[in-house]
């Protein structure tokens, strides 16, 4: 498969020591970003994909469908794998077993908007307990020597 070069304007970006040599990243939507459409995006230029959101709690049990989730081919190097959940020490021991997957990057959501996400006190409902979403980044920073990003939103909802 033919990958296309990024476009000359562009410049590569570092995230710590991971190198995104198109500085076009691929946000993760849940229900939409699943491999082959990274694959896809990743083939017309895209420098980092992130997958969809994966539950910290399912990733632990590794469900069928967080493996799905967590699943990439190589062409698509690096990746983001985003975690959501409400659980310091869940969070870090799924960050934990992603980085050991290979995960250049672990992506925390606190940006997701969806009910039965709020519901659960992850995703943006974390903006409105900043103690916990503090907790979330600096148990994943502890856990894991590759970058932690964050996704997230102004306000809550």
């Amino acid at each position: 498969m033919r990958t296309l070069p990024p476009p000359p304007a562009l410049r590569p970006i570092d995230v710590g020591p991971v190198r995104i040599d198109c500085p076009v990243i691929l946000a993760p939507m849940t229900g939409v970003t699943d491999m082959p459409f990274r694959k896809l995006v990743r083939r017309f230029g895209s420098g980092l994909n992130v997958t969809e959101m994966i539950a910290s709690p399912a990733m632990i049990r590794e469900t069928r469908q967080s493996l799905q989730k967590a699943a990439w081919d190589a062409v698509e190097e690096p990746v983001s794998l985003q975690l959501a959940g409400c659980s310091p020490d869940e969070m870090a021991e799924a960050a934990k077993l992603n980085e050991d997957r290979g995960a250049a990057i672990i992506d925390i959501n606190m940006g997701c908007p969806v009910k039965k996400v709020v519901k659960g006190d992850a995703g943006s409902a974390l903006m409105r307990d900043l103690p916990l979403a503090a907790s979330l980044i600096d148990a994943t920073v502890k856990a894991v020597s590759v970058p932690v990003t964050v996704k997230m939103r102004m306000g809550w909802d």
